[in-house]
C-alpha cells in the first residue's frame, strides 16, 4: 500500500508517521530517510577563548655529556636571570623550528632536536598586564663543531653541571633543569 508523499509520488509503504494533530498526508515524514546532524557554527572564534597575554616560547636544552648549556639572557623577563636558549614562536613557524633558530640567534649555533623534554608554564607581569608564557622545551644536541658564542641576544654562555648547584635561575628553568635530570640517558644519546 502506497500513500502520497509531500512531491506527489507514490511513496513504498514505510514506516510513516504524521505530526501530530494533523491528518494530511501532505505533513507525512518518513523515518527511513537519514536526517543530516544539528548544524553547529564552526570556525567562530569567541573573545573569551582568546587572550593576547599568552605566549608560546620554544627552547632547548642543549646537552653535552651531563653538562646543559644556559645563557645569561639579555631581555626581559629574564633579564641577567641564567636560562635555556628561547624564543617566542613566529606565525607560520613550528614550534621545533623556533627553538632552533633561537639556538641560531643566541648562541650562533646549529642544533639537533632529540625529543620533547615537556610543556612549562610561567607567569610575569609586564607592567599592569599579567603575562601567561607556554615554554615547549625540546632536548637536543648541537650539530658540527661550532662553539656557543654569545650574540647580540645574549649576554654570557656557559656549559653548566646541574648536579653542582644551579646559578641564579628563574623557578620555570629550575624546574625544566630537574625534569631533564631525571630523565637521564632514558631519551635520546644526550642525558644526565
Amino acid at each position: 500500500m502506497s500513500r502520497i508523499s509531500r512531491s506527489g509520488t507514490d511513496a513504498p509503504a514505510e514506516r510513516e508517521h504524521e505530526a501530530p494533530g494533523e491528518g494530511s498526508a501532505y505533513s507525512a515524514q518518513r523515518t527511513s530517510e537519514p536526517r543530516p546532524p544539528p548544524r553547529r557554527e564552526v570556525g567562530v572564534a569567541r573573545s573569551e577563548n582568546f587572550d593576547a597575554q599568552i605566549r608560546v616560547v620554544a627552547s632547548v636544552a642543549v646537552l653535552r655529556g651531563r653538562k646543559v648549556l644556559l645563557i645569561r639572557e639579555r631581555e626581559e623577563p629574564y633579564n641577567g636571570l641564567w636560562v635555556l636558549p628561547q624564543g617566542y614562536v613566529k606565525r607560520g613557524e613550528t614550534v621545533g623550528d623556533a627553538a632552533k633558530r633561537e639556538a641560531r640567534e643566541e648562541l650562533g649555533v646549529e642544533v639537533e632536536l632529540d625529543g620533547l623534554a615537556g610543556v612549562y608554564d610561567d607567569f610575569a607581569s609586564d607592567g599592569p598586564w599579567p603575562l601567561h608564557y607556554v615554554i615547549v622545551v625540546y632536548r637536543g644536541a648541537l650539530r658540527g663543531s661550532a662553539e656557543p658564542l654569545p650574540t647580540r641576544e645574549a649576554i654570557d654562555s656557559v656549559w653548566m653541571d646541574v648536579s653542582r648547584g644551579l646559578p641564579e635561575v628563574p623557578q620555570v628553568i629550575r624546574t625544566v633543569l630537574r625534569d631533564v635530570a631525571r630523565a637521564g640517558g632514558r631519551r635520546g644519546r644526550a642525558g644526565w
